[in-house]
């Protein structure tokens, strides 16, 4: 594998992980990024310099890693948005069935993004 097109692919991963802890917790991109460094193990200047397109090398343990943690990520975000739309669907009132379609279609953008990184797409 190219190792310019495993690190954007890194790049990509990286990025989605830190748009949704920044969604889901609040603070700023680099806040979400410390908790998502620390929750890797990583020194935050590692993601940093991935999103900045600066990170020298990517080892293949980081990439399996970073790979597992985004899997997890959104096998996580996947369960959150089931039992969200299952709530909405059961209150049954229009402002509630477009709140519901809009939970399915970000449901459906998380369930190919997982399928695609369990393909290895995200390698």
């Amino acid at each position: 594998m190219n190792a310019s097109f495993a690190i954007e692919g890194a790049r990509l991963v990286a990025d989605g992980i830190e748009r949704r802890e920044q969604r889901r917790y609040g603070g700023s991109r680099e806040e979400a990024r410390q908790r998502v460094a620390r929750r890797l193990g990583w020194a935050p200047g590692t993601l940093y310099n991935l999103a900045r397109e600066r990170l020298k090398r990517l080892d293949r343990d980081m990439r399996d890693q970073l790979a597992a943690y985004a899997i997890r990520d959104l096998e996580n975000e996947i369960a959150e948005l089931t039992s969200e739309l299952a709530r909405a669907r059961g209150l049954g009132d229009a402002e509630n069935q477009a709140l519901a379609r809009k939970v399915e279609a970000v449901l459906a953008e998380a369930q190919g993004l997982h399928a695609t990184m369990k393909a290895g797409g995200g390698k």
